[in-house]
């Protein structure tokens, strides 16, 4: 018996009847100014521009040739007068994919004009069985269908050759598709394998500059199918005969591939009549059909004939096909040629040689951006302001620029509608200028103050001091320069973006020194700061741990490395509490610290949702982090874990499993709300666009981005103390581990 051969003509007849028609949309675009149109179309072309190349099987192998359609196509979908003109150009764009199968089409369905003579269902040519699977429509198809069955074993067995009309012009459109399947078992020998559909699949963005990443790109293919043939002798040869309105089962191409059929295509023959096709809706009485899989054998005809002229006249197809079945030609041998081959996955063109793009090029960066994020940004749905309403905005920004800074900082202005913390814009030389090189000071904002909490490079601003109030950059107040920034800067939460803008606003040109003032405890001064990348931390021999006053223990993950973990908990393990310190970057300590804490049983500490996107498939891979279970030793003393705007991604992520394993308290102000490894994309001009790849929740599902951990006790330092040395957060900490009963 064959299996599950008809389910994906179901499935695409059924995909059809629910898809938009866009008529909607098309009456709106007729009521609409000229200006109105033109920018209703071009959104359209992002749109269907976009669909293609993350959902298409074949367009993510050929990212330039994709660009360059588009750069070609837009010109003429502004310039079109007409509907027909506007679909002509789509089409224009969608021929560069060579899939005649993604096409523009007519949203009204075509009319299905005259009826074609049907013979009987089965009828004799001699030693010649003709089967018009045309006659198995309408009501009584399934008895006629049974009844068909009963004898076919016998009659397959005196045909020597077997001709199946499938051509379905005229009548019902790739129908019925639950017939063939039911049949063939009865006209094949033995087991037929029949390789079946591939698509390819997205599980978050792969970077497309081509940096390793947890993220991936894959052809999803299905099983083989089987085809058992029922006992007995078995015709020599199958010759099927289809036109444009017939659906083609994978079987089909798998006994063509084995030499055992032959394929008579009357007509034009395409991929719609095996794979699954989106629709998307153009406006003007036009929708795109856009191929979102293809079958692991290549369709193509054995003979291919022109369309009937006449569907009264001569049936000039079937006797083609009789005389094939009265003199075949010498049989094939079973082969792989018609195997496709598999898409090969590219990075992305960067452009890096036209730091202004062409207008068009700039629209296809707007459209590269609005896409990546459409498709793979995890937290849209927690932005501000919708991501579709985004798109006329972009595409205008990006069209009026007048030059190269103004293109590449309307780019950076739009990755901070993403208001995501890991969003960086860069490789671009305006950009690299305008935003210089960021100091090696921490500054955040108390009462409204530019106060500095870390100096990380002391040699780099010598008599800058934890406390110091920052009032002006080379003469110019902080505040007027926070203004020059902050439209370009992104931030999951107002704290976090305004600590950001801060140290944005102290940055400056390479190799440059800035005049800070600055307001100490000893009052007013100045201070040099100088610019310069790749400053590397004065070297240490601190230890990432110590025991405090009170027998409370005190781990600095800035310091913590994972091999210094178990030597940690055995010099710890008799304190009455350890505070951990996560105002800062971690070094990846966590999964070896994790054992030791976890007394609660290994629950999840942290859930992800990766967006998944192509083919026939868009929604998100779910997974979810636990310790595992080991014998380490627990430590079951209190913790208390201290935060601040510091505290991001693998940070929060720590946290997130200190949460979880420790039930740890946080003290201090909510972190960065930023968390989920992040991915690149590449748009026009050289520039890299980095932003989180996957969402992270809780381990119990509760929202993290744009909220951060948030502090059982909240504290904020002071200037004051700050000033005097102070470390009012870890104060705190100690005194609620003092104040708190040992276990």
């Amino acid at each position: 018996m064959m299996r599950n051969q008809g389910l994906h003509w179901g499935a695409m007849l059924l995909i059809g009847a629910l898809c938009l028609t866009g008529s909607a949309l098309a009456q709106e675009l007729t009521q609409r100014s000229p200006e109105a149109l033109h920018v209703e179309r071009r959104e359209q072309l992002v749109k269907l521009w976009g669909t293609v190349r993350f959902r298409h099987p074949s367009a993510f192998s050929k990212p330039a040739d994709w660009d360059a359609a588009f750069v070609a196509a837009m010109p003429k979908v502004e310039a079109a007068r007409d509907d027909a003109a506007y679909a002509a150009a789509v089409q224009g764009m969608l021929a560069a994919l060579g899939d005649p199968a993604t096409k523009v089409d007519h949203e009204a369905p075509p009319a299905i004009g005259p009826a074609p003579a049907l013979r009987g269902l089965k009828t004799w040519e001699k030693d010649v069985l003709v089967l018009d699977l045309r006659n198995l429509l309408g009501a009584q198809a399934r008895q006629g269908l049974q009844d068909l069955r009963q004898t076919l074993d016998a009659d397959a067995a005196k045909a020597r050759v077997v001709v199946l009309d499938l051509r379905m012009r005229g009548l019902q459109r790739y129908g019925p598709p639950w017939v063939l399947p039911q049949v063939l078992p009865h006209l094949v020998g033995g087991e037929l394998r029949v390789p079946g559909m591939r698509e390819v699949v997205h599980v978050g963005l792969k970077p497309q500059n081509g940096d390793s990443s947890l993220y991936f790109t894959e052809f999803a293919v299905a099983p083989d199918d089987l085809i058992e043939g029922t006992p007995g002798k078995k015709p020599s040869l199958l010759v099927f005969l289809v036109d444009e309105g017939s659906a083609i089962d994978p079987a089909i191409l798998a006994l063509q591939a084995n030499g055992k059929a032959l394929l008579v295509a009357e007509g034009p023959l395409d991929d719609s009549a095996i794979n699954m096709q989106e629709t998307v809706a153009l406006g003007g009485g036009y929708r795109a059909l856009v191929s979102v899989n293809e079958s692991v054998l290549a369709l193509s005809a054995d003979i291919s004939r022109p369309a009937r002229a006449r569907m009264d006249g001569a049936d000039e197809g079937m006797r083609q096909a009789l005389a094939l079945a009265a003199r075949p030609p010498k049989r094939k041998a079973p082969t792989t040629a018609l195997l496709r081959p598999a898409g090969v996955w590219r990075p992305e063109p960067g452009y890096e040689n036209a730091p202004y793009p062409s207008r068009e090029q700039r629209l296809l960066a707007g459209a590269k951006l609005w896409t990546v994020v459409r498709y793979f940004f995890p937290y849209t749905h927690l932005m501000d302001q919708p991501w579709e309403s985004r798109l006329p905005g972009l595409l205008q920004k990006l069209e009026e620029a007048p030059d190269a800074k103004a293109y590449a900082l309307a780019l950076a202005e739009a990755g901070t509608w993403l208001q995501d913390g890991h969003v960086v814009m860069r490789g671009h030389p305006e950009l690299q200028r305008f935003f210089g090189v960021g100091p090696q000071i921490w500054v955040t904002d108390i009462d409204g103050k530019a106060v500095v909490l870390e100096v990380r490079t002391p040699e780099a601003a010598p008599g800058l001091a934890v406390g110091d109030v920052i009032e002006k950059v080379n003469g110019e107040p902080m505040e007027a320069r926070v203004r020059r920034f902050a439209p370009y800067t992104s931030g999951a939460t107002p704290a976090s973006l305004r600590d950001t803008v801060l140290r944005r606003a102290l940055s400056g040109a390479e190799g440059t020194t800035s005049t800070l003032t600055v307001r100490g405890a000893q009052g007013p001064k100045d201070v040099k700061l100088t610019h310069q990348s790749g400053w590397t931390p004065p070297a240490t021999t601190q230890a990432p741990y110590r025991i405090l006053e009170g027998n409370i223990g005190f781990v600095d993950f800035r310091l913590l490395e994972a091999w210094q973990v178990p030597e940690v908990f055995e010099k710890l393990k008799g304190t009455r509490g350890i505070v951990f310190d996560l105002r800062n970057y971690p070094r990846g300590s966590m999964w070896a610290l994790g054992p030791y804490i976890d007394v609660k049983g290994s629950r999840p500490y942290a859930q992800y949702e990766r967006p998944m996107t192509g083919g026939m498939r868009e929604g998100r891979q779910k997974l979810s982090d636990a310790v595992p279970a080991s014998e380490t030793p627990k430590y079951r003393g209190r913790t208390v874990t201290l935060i601040d705007t510091r505290t991001m991604s693998q940070a929060e992520h720590t946290g997130l499993m200190l949460e979880a394993t420790a039930d740890t308290r946080f003290l201090g102000s909510a972190t960065a709300g930023t968390n989920g490894d992040i991915t690149h994309a590449v748009l026009p001009g050289g520039i890299q666009f980095t932003f989180t790849g996957q969402e992270v929740r809780h381990g119990d599902g509760r929202q993290l981005q744009r909220k951060g951990l948030v502090p059982h006790v909240k504290l904020r330092p002071t200037v004051a103390g700050l000033q005097v040395g102070r470390d009012e957060l870890l104060e705190r900490a100690i005194q609620l581990l003092r104040d708190t009963p040992a276990p």
